[in-house]
């Protein structure tokens, strides 16, 4: 089963990166988890139904959230992204990778959509306008002389 760039065999128990040719025989806990998500592809499975799949010894969230970090580490980006962790509910294994919003900007803190800078950009011509508007321009222009303090 294609997951991104990586091919998913469950009968072999492994995930292969066709875009650096590796190969990784996945351990029980990682195994258990990418197979509960490809079977119920597109929605969302719980954290309870996750932790179900995991072997016994392996029960607990702090594997699960490692089992698909690791997962997602393996696929790699952007393919990683298709997994996707949904609030406290669990987690979710998307078809394809949706089109995301374009950003502007970068790292995390600059980021910003395209309306979201057009409608900066019109607030502060309005702005502008507004200031222009409350202070009139001035005709008078000193002369260098009194710029410089002389008289």
């Amino acid at each position: 089963m294609q997951i991104g760039c990586c091919w998913f065999e469950p009968s072999q128990s492994t995930l292969s990166n066709q875009d650096n040719d590796t190969s990784w025989r996945m351990p029980g806990a990682e195994f258990a988890v990418l197979k509960l998500l490809t079977e119920r592809r597109g929605q969302v499975m719980s954290n309870a139904d996750l932790l179900a799949c995991l072997p016994a010894e392996e029960a607990n969230m702090a594997r699960l959230v490692q089992a698909v970090d690791r997962i997602r580490f393996f696929l790699g980006s952007p393919s990683g992204k298709l997994l996707e962790s949904v609030g406290d509910q669990g987690y979710i294994l998307h078809v394809k990778l949706s089109p995301h919003r374009e950003l502007l900007g970068s790292g995390p803190i600059r980021r910003m959509t395209k309306q979201q800078y057009i409608l900066l950009i019109s607030q502060l011509l309005l702005l502008f306008l507004l200031i222009y508007s409350v202070f009139e321009p001035s005709n008078y222009l000193p002369s260098l002389g009194e710029l410089l303090g002389e008289q």
